[in-house]
């Protein structure tokens, strides 16, 4: 959809071959600030990257994306859809919100929770109307105790939004921690998901 940013990085990244490399083709035509070193996956259906806004309470913030435009979730195709790359919007969700939960805590000294969050329409908190999942790490020596269950609940309620929605963003991601990050990310990818799905589909074929 021309003017939107998720479309113009979904277009701008190629789908690399999962089966041969865990790492993107290079690509020197992303949109600013997108770069290379922010895709963690690229598939004919989905794309995910690093969050070019980070909350600043998270380990680590990852955004999924469908590459065709769907401005609300609401919107995504009926399971009817005969098209390949319609039905993976669909059937291919639920598998790469888990493997990339398990990525981040798996990857991440001290993370062991994380956020899955999907906002639809303004008045939701949605920015961006393309159809984006935060997938946020939180470390897991964030906090100690439930929050809710102080004797100044007030202050400790405030204390605890702070924590799961951040208090800002941080926009100056440093590329080489972009990099490090992508790579450890990727590498999970490959060999405890993209690995064992190309041996499933050969079995298959057996």
């Amino acid at each position: 959809m021309a003017g939107c940013i998720f479309c113009a990085i979904a277009a701008s990244v190629p789908v690399f071959d999962p089966t041969s490399s865990p790492s993107p083709l290079e690509q020197e035509s992303y949109p600013a600030p997108f770069t290379q070193h922010n895709v963690i996956l690229s598939t004919q259906s989905y794309l995910a990257f690093l969050d070019i806004q980070p909350l600043v309470s998270s380990a680590c913030h990852v955004l999924l994306i469908p590459r065709r435009h769907y401005e609300r979730i609401s919107d995504f195709p009926k399971p009817s859809a005969s098209d390949d790359v319609v039905d993976g919007v669909n059937s291919d969700l639920g598998g790469l919100l888990a493997v990339l939960g398990s990525a981040l805590g798996d990857s991440f000294r001290d993370v062991t929770d994380f956020n899955i969050v999907q906002n639809n329409g303004p008045a939701a908190g949605q920015v961006v109307p393309h159809v984006h999942i935060h997938i946020i790490a939180r470390p897991a020596s964030a906090t100690s105790e439930d929050p809710l269950q102080s004797s100044s609940k007030n202050t400790q309620r405030l204390e605890y939004a702070s924590l799961i929605f951040g208090k800002g963003p941080r926009s100056d991601l440093d590329p080489e921690a972009a990099r490090n990050t992508c790579d450890v990310l990727r590498a999970y990818l490959y060999h405890n998901y993209w690995r064992k799905k190309r041996q499933r589909m050969e079995s298959s074929r057996l």
